[in-house]
């Protein structure tokens, strides 16, 4: 059987058991093993390779980040930190229509699973104001929430690609914040054409008091972010200080405190981390990258099909976020360039995944928000498509600028 097709046969696999409600991270590693055989690598080479890619020092550091990501959020969850943020936006908010695109973003800042719950009821009690239908309130609970998913560095998305690129987080966030900016823009171009302006709700006058809490609301996240960019200290390092900071000066008995840092060493969150570095060690040692490379020439048309198709189609038929980067970037890589990544290409592949788990609709947070707004989902794929295709023209418009013309 030819390399390509067998490549072809594990991605198909893989589709399967997701599709399965398989974990992914029991699936990655299904899939590892199943690419050492078809590619004939013995038992004892494929347990070895295998070993060494999950024990290996990088490995280890993503699941520390994965565990410090998890904590943080539930911290901030379970303090009333959000609540906290979003009184104090109401209080700031100069455009009473920015209540419904602030919260869902904010809370958003925080990567969780079906996090658009949280900013659910948000909007349910915000959209009354207007008398959204279910499918406006669903777009724009949803647009908004995911709005970060591009460019903020706590986002598991990121953190894989940088692992498997090899690229630094910071210069993959950098150049992708461009695409974070024109998805905020192309929301609230949608947000102001569709919601008619209303009168500011009535404040207390005290918004310097209220810019206080909402910082407050975030100081662990914000402690992170200074110390990533303004220190260029690690992302391992700068969130465990900032969980530290956490355990140091706030008000928890020590049954909260350990009850806290239990919940947050979830497994799956390390096997999935795990199984993405196997995944990608056993592409590599079997000789499947080569085959790749092959089949599809790192250079030409088909390479920049593949970059796109690749992982728009892992994302949109698997609904999952790590999914589409952590099965198919370790495929890319050849066209990538091994060892020198192209920036370009990896943002255009890296938002062609994106917009199709923005829109694939076995996505959590789309199935979660659809069900609590009882909307119809092609409703809201009349509202999200044409913002969803601006973002990636964005993406295509680049590659064009600085790859192909």
């Amino acid at each position: 059987m030819p390399g390509i097709l067998r490549i072809v046969l594990v991605i198909l696999v893989l589709l399967l058991l997701i599709r399965r409600k398989l974990d992914l991270g029991l699936v990655l590693f299904l899939g590892a093993a199943l690419t050492g055989l078809l590619f004939r690598m013995a038992v004892r080479d494929l347990g070895r390779e295998a070993l060494a890619a999950a024990i290996d020092k990088e490995t280890l550091k993503l699941v520390g980040v994965f565990w410090l990501v998890i904590y943080l959020g539930r911290f901030l969850g379970t303090r009333g930190h959000f609540r906290m943020m979003v009184d104090a936006l109401k209080q700031i908010l100069p455009e009473a229509r920015l209540i419904l695109a602030l919260p869902p973003a904010f809370i958003g800042l925080l990567p969780m699973f079906a996090g658009a719950m949280m900013s659910a009821p948000i909007i349910e009690e915000a959209g009354r104001r207007w008398k959204l239908d279910a499918a406006w309130k669903t777009f724009l609970n949803y647009w908004f929430r995911h709005i970060w998913e591009y460019s903020w560095p706590l986002y598991p998305n990121l953190i894989i690609a940088a692992a498997i690129t090899g690229i630094p987080i910071a210069r993959i966030c950098f150049h992708q914040i461009p695409f974070t900016i024109l998805a905020a823009a192309v929301g609230f171009i949608v947000l102001f054409r569709h919601v008619p302006a209303m009168d500011q709700e009535r404040s207390d006058g005290r918004k310097a008091a209220a810019v206080g809490r909402l910082a407050y609301s975030l100081w662990p996240i914000l402690l992170a972010i200074l110390l990533i960019f303004g220190l260029k200290l690690s992302m391992l390092l700068s969130l465990g200080i900032a969980a530290l900071a956490t355990q140091v000066f706030s008000r928890l008995s020590l049954k909260e405190r350990g009850a806290l840092i239990l919940k947050s060493l979830d497994w799956k969150a390390a096997v999935l981390i795990v199984s993405v570095m196997v995944f990608k060690q056993m592409l590599e040692a079997s000789g499947a990258l080569a085959a790749v490379t092959r089949a599809i020439p790192p250079h030409g048309p088909g390479a920049y099909v593949m970059l796109f198709a690749a992982p728009f189609l892992m994302g949109f038929l698997t609904g999952v976020n790590q999914a589409f980067v952590g099965i198919s970037f370790p495929m890319l890589l050849p066209i990538f360039g091994e060892g020198h990544p192209d920036i370009v290409l990896v943002v255009f592949a890296y938002v062609s995944g994106f917009v199709g788990i923005l829109l694939s609709p076995t996505h959590l947070c789309l199935v979660t928000t659809l069900e609590y707004f009882r909307a119809e989902l092609k409703d809201v794929y009349r509202i999200m498509i044409v913002p969803a295709a601006v973002v990636f023209a964005g993406a295509f418009l680049a590659l064009l600028v600085f790859r192909i013309l």
